[in-house]
């Protein structure tokens, strides 16, 4: 079960507390013996909060907590990232032997980029393109093969909000998005909304599924797609696209219904 937005607020905030009171057990006890109990508590404190700061950082830095909140979307990312800054600042400020003062952020450095190598590396992250904004990016032009075997353009759904959706069959979590996709189709066609779902596989594929599976939309076959679209990297991968052509939101998953309404209430 993926977090909402409160839930992450409130779990910054609690770190963001954490480490607050350990900055303050520290500051007092620096003139005493570094033994006594509140130093020792400090320590205690600071590590396990900055610790989950840098969690909370890395998983919406690499998508891990869903589309809704990759970390250019999220407050909490921004948050937790000044803390961090903030905490290197001060380590490097502190008198202590150099290997340990420039040692201890190095391991750190490098543990945070196993991870995000590992992350890349597991065979189900979304493409790098997913996890940076669209900047309001113009949809290049995409052709695909409707049901009926007709060439279609995207360019034809001018003026209308398209949500282009790359999907495969044997895409569990296509399965999974797609009732939701579908949904979006029912709820807003009327105001203006299309959704378009493409799959390179071949019709004799196709066809069997979609007769037996049911989706409010519209359907077509891809032979290929722009590299903008990252095609067949992953699936599902979704855009959202504005009546003047611009991509406002991409993602990869699926996403919580209230987001995605959210969104395309926005555009509609």
């Amino acid at each position: 079960m993926r977090p909402d937005d409160t839930q992450l607020l409130l779990f910054t905030l609690g770190c963001v507390g954490v480490v607050a009171l350990a900055a303050l057990l520290l500051r007092r006890n620096a003139t005493r013996p570094a033994h006594t109990p509140a130093h020792t508590l400090g320590w205690l404190l600071l590590a396990p909060g900055l610790g989950a700061l840098a969690l909370l950082a890395l998983a919406e830095f690499t998508g891990r907590l869903g589309p809704e909140h990759l970390w250019f979307r999220e407050p909490t990312f921004y948050i937790a990232t000044a803390i961090l800054l903030g905490a290197g600042a001060w380590w490097l400020r502190r008198p202590a032997p150099r290997l340990l003062k420039f040692g201890l952020p190095a391991v750190l450095v490098g543990l945070a980029s196993l991870g995000i190598l590992l992350a890349r590396m597991d065979g189900r992250s979304m493409p790098l393109a997913m996890a940076m904004p669209t900047l309001g990016a113009n949809a290049p032009e995409l052709t695909y093969f409707d049901q009926r075997g007709k060439r279609r353009s995207l360019s034809e759904l001018s003026g209308q909000v398209v949500l282009l959706n790359f999907w495969a069959t044997w895409c569990a979590p296509c399965r999974r998005e797609m009732p939701l996709l579908s949904k979006m189709q029912r709820e807003h066609g009327g105001q203006g909304l299309v959704v378009l779902y493409v799959s390179l596989e071949e019709p004799q594929v196709l066809e069997p599924f979609l007769a037996s599976n049911h989706f409010e939309g519209t359907h077509g076959r891809l032979e290929r797609a722009a590299d903008f679209y990252d095609a067949g990297k992953l699936y599902p991968l979704s855009y959202l696209i504005s009546r003047d052509g611009r991509v406002a939101y991409r993602w990869s998953g699926r996403p919580r219904d209230e987001w995605l309404a959210e969104k395309v209430n926005e555009l509609l």
